[in-house]
């Protein structure tokens, strides 16, 4: 137990390490690529969750262990992003994105009770358009990575029914950056024609970090030996943070009324994370095959406004401390299964749809976000004398539907974001699993 907490030790403080990477996958800034075994079939595991990454799909599933079991790997996601909108061609600045997970589960009396802990990053955005593009006025560069620490623990009261619940820590940082039109703001504020040789300044809403609380429950129904409905819950979370709004390259009357070239004050917001409800069915054929359906539901109503305090502030921040998104809330659909070849190679695939609950009317570049269709495949692969040890193995791609925007984001500022978003994803997983 010393060697396994000293590598439990070891592999959380490389995940925190890894907390300055994120991704923008799937619904919103949801990145639901928690482990290489639930994405190689679409995430379609909530009715299943036999291993300890149940811990994030359903807690409910823990009970299914015999033995304590430790899993970590990442997802590896490289966006594609293109704009196409009055007579520009730009590609938004990604990379590869690396989302790392961490779970550790441990019955405490076999087929009864059961506890663990996983580690994650469910939620985040990472990119950037270039410092003199079409949405300059509007964001250039962007980040914002959400780490979750789930405790949870699951009891089996009866033979056909498990119960988990757990506690959801969520930690947040954030930085958002993008160009002032100071040219068009002096002109506001003197009423005279504006100059458009006047450089422009630059706004960084800087080092925005912040913690909140949810819980989440599951519940594993078997219906008969092969069939077995899930159902697993996660409540919303509201994240205060706070962080600093810099502003500097300032001129004219719009540095008289900042008090000078450069300006810094503390910011403050509360941002929201939505419940998600997924409803899953499956079923297994002996011990050869299983697939499964799910739904989900999540409620990015909670996502509508996000409100800012300014300290010290001024008539020009006070004008604009509202972002108004009014998100919608969204449905997803998953199949994916799993294929027993022989005693160490099993294989995997799965189909994924998700609505976008983005609008047309506040879509705006950093997320450039519509419906999506994914397909993915993967396997594992056993090894040992008592094949206690495996490797997860997932890839696949994440298709966006064309999304075309007329709205008047950034139009006050001169800084139309108006076209076509054509944007794709590429997708691979890896988790290293033991069993002690």
């Amino acid at each position: 137990m010393k060697q396994l907490f000293l590598v439990f030790v070891f592999l959380v403080s490389y995940f925190v390490h890894e907390m300055d990477i994120s991704a923008q996958i799937a619904s919103g800034f949801h990145s639901p690529s928690f482990s290489a075994v639930g994405l190689a079939q679409a995430n379609a595991f909530v009715a299943r969750a036999d291993d300890a990454s149940a811990i994030i799909f359903n807690p409910a599933g823990l009970t299914q262990l015999k033995r304590p079991q430790i899993s970590t790997g990442a997802s590896f996601v490289i966006p594609k992003v293109e704009y196409h909108g009055n007579g520009i061609h730009e590609d938004m600045g990604t990379g590869i994105n690396t989302i790392p997970n961490l779970f550790f589960a441990c019955p405490l009396i076999e087929d009864k009770l059961a506890t663990g802990i996983g580690i994650s990053a469910p939620y985040g955005l990472r990119g950037n358009w270039e410092e003199d593009g079409f949405s300059r006025y509007v964001v250039t560069d962007f980040n914002l990575a959400i780490l979750n620490v789930n405790p949870t623990i699951t009891f089996k009261p009866f033979s056909f029914l498990s119960i988990g619940a757990g506690l959801d820590y969520y930690y947040a940082k954030s930085d958002v950056e993008k160009r002032v039109n100071v040219g068009l703001l002096n002109a506001s504020l003197t009423g005279t024609p504006q100059d458009t040789t006047t450089p422009d300044g630059f706004q960084d809403l800087d080092d925005v970090h912040g913690d909140g609380v949810g819980y989440n429950i599951g519940i594993l129904y078997n219906i008969t030996p092969q069939h077995t409905i899930g159902i697993s819950f996660r409540s919303k979370a509201d994240i205060d943070t706070k962080g600093s709004l810099k502003f500097s390259n300032l001129s004219g009357a719009t540095a008289e009324a900042f008090g000078g070239e450069s300006f810094s004050t503390k910011a403050r917001t509360t941002l929201t994370l939505p419940e998600i409800l997924i409803l899953g069915y499956a079923y297994k054929h002996r011990e050869r095959w299983s697939v499964e359906a799910d739904v989900q539901w999540t409620n990015w109503t909670r996502f509508d406004v996000l409100r800012f305090d300014f300290a010290p502030s001024n008539p020009i921040l006070d004008g604009g401390n509202e972002d108004v998104r009014n998100w919608h809330n969204t449905l997803g659909f998953a199949l994916g299964g799993e294929y027993l070849l022989n005693e160490t190679i099993k294989l995997r695939g799965g189909y994924a749809f998700h609505e976008s609950p983005v609008p047309s009317d506040t879509f705006e570049p950093s997320i450039p976000m519509s419906s999506r269709h994914a397909v993915f495949t993967g396997f594992e692969y056993r090894w040992g004398g008592k094949m206690n040890k495996w490797i997860d193995f997932a890839s696949g791609i994440a298709v966006y539907e064309n999304r075309r925007i007329t709205n008047s984001v950034g139009d006050e500022l001169q800084g139309s974001i108006d076209g076509r978003y054509d944007s794709i994803d590429y997708l691979m997983a890896i988790n290293f699993n033991y069993q002690f």
